[in-house]
């Protein structure tokens, strides 16, 4: 029933009020431990995807190797000349973003950010503060000037694994005869296996300055030297079709992919600050199921002991704090150690009735109960961090976003 009704839910909203319903449930989740030190990092990128998806940013990484003119397709996308170029490698030192108007129609804030070239001498750091950038952008912009380097090949690589919609741009274009880029176009697509020819954009951001002959009207001639006006359309309508048919859903899918990795962290910081009080807690409860089921009459000990193992996989997310959906799916995997554990007992009961009668089944059958506890304790952990997406309705929006069409051919 209620994953009938979470679907009904999916079906009637659009993919970025489902993203701001489970922000809003994640963060009134986690509100009661705001004031926890540990959890401030996670805490404060939580409260900063909310405000991103609230202003419908959509932000757009232009990554690349330098020399590349990077900074120029910027320019060239806003129509100024807002950041610096040059001859010189590594002029962009940080990332720098612009807001940038695509045109009417578009009813989301665009920010364009030049990340640092990824080959600048001494600038490991630098790079680091570009994938960073890339990681958190929702449309890369790869930048290339002819064929691929082996590095611009491993960087596109690495870029695939994020699973982002990612848009390569042959700058430089006037550089190259039309044959020439056909051919440049056709290499690429060779080497990449996942591009055609026909979706590698050239532009020509800042094309070389021409040599212009000016006749005056008292006859004179002269020769001035003029640069053309940028070659960026191609890209600019490629966006804009991006930013009208795919904004949302890709918006909503990024923030809730960097929200599964912050749920992930606060899981792992929360089991590390609890991790001395549960290892005794749960030493105390295998010692109290082992007495429990000792003691309790045949067949009634076979009822008891799969309860209070459920009873205290519960207290476990309760403590630190796992929301239900996770818990949920946590306990339905446990279902065939559960199974084992009850086989077990059953088994041991009967060897202890053979062998001691009624108080050798108490005792090996107590034994055996607690002892299945204990060990119940080393495959829990892993069981609720696989599931901790499952928390607040992720997993079911993420499951959704991916599995559109659309969306999938893109990322």
């Amino acid at each position: 029933m209620a994953n009938s009704l979470w679907s009904d839910f999916l079906s009637m909203t659009t993919p970025l009020a489902q993203a701001e319903t489970v922000f809003q449930h994640c963060w009134d989740h986690w509100q009661p431990l705001a004031k926890r030190p540990d959890l401030q990092p996670e805490l404060k990128a939580l409260s900063a995807l909310r405000r991103r998806l609230r202003a419908r940013l959509f932000s757009i990484a232009v990554f690349g190797l330098v020399n590349r003119g990077k900074s120029a397709v910027v320019n060239a996308l806003v129509g100024e000349a807002r950041l610096e170029v040059g001859p010189l490698n590594g002029v962009t030192q940080k990332p720098q973003s612009l807001l940038w108007r695509p045109g009417p129609g578009i009813p989301w804030q665009v920010r364009l950010i030049d990340t640092p070239g990824l080959n600048e001498v001494n600038g490991e750091a630098r790079e680091q503060l570009a994938w960073e950038v890339a990681r958190a952008a929702d449309l890369i912009l790869f930048v290339i000037a002819g064929d691929l380097t082996q590095l611009e090949y491993q960087a596109l690589l690495e870029l695939r694994t994020l699973h982002k919609p990612l848009l390569l741009v042959l700058n430089k274009c006037d550089l190259y005869s039309e044959a020439e880029l056909q051919a440049i176009r056709e290499q690429i697509s060779r080497h990449l296996g996942w591009v055609s020819p026909q979706e590698i954009l050239t532009v020509s951001a800042c094309p070389k300055p021409q040599k212009v002959r000016t006749h005056w009207p008292d006859g004179r001639v002269t020769l001035d030297w003029e640069r053309p006006a940028p070659q960026i359309a191609a890209l600019q309508s490629q966006i804009v079709e991006i930013l009208r048919t795919e904004a949302e859903s890709l918006l909503a899918l990024n923030g809730l992919k960097r929200l599964e990795r912050l749920q992930t962290q606060l899981w792992q910081k929360q089991w590390q600050y609890h991790a001395r009080h549960l290892e005794q807690w749960g030493t105390a409860c295998a010692l109290g199921k082992g007495v429990a089921v000792g003691l309790a009459p045949l067949g009634l000990d076979l009822l008891l002991a799969p309860l209070l193992d459920s009873l205290w996989v519960l207290g476990l997310g309760m403590r630190l704090r796992l929301p239900w959906g996770s818990l949920r799916r946590a306990l339905e995997d446990l279902g065939r150690p559960l199974l084992l554990n009850g086989m077990l007992l059953l088994l041991a009961e009967g060897l202890g009735t053979w062998l001691g009668g009624s108080w050798g089944n108490s005792l090996l059958g107590g034994v055996v109960a607690g002892a299945s506890l204990y060990r119940l304790g080393s495959l829990t952990p892993p069981l609720l961090s696989r599931w901790v997406s499952e928390g607040f309705g992720l997993g079911a929006v993420l499951r959704d976003l991916v599995g559109s069409k659309e969306l999938a051919a893109k990322v």
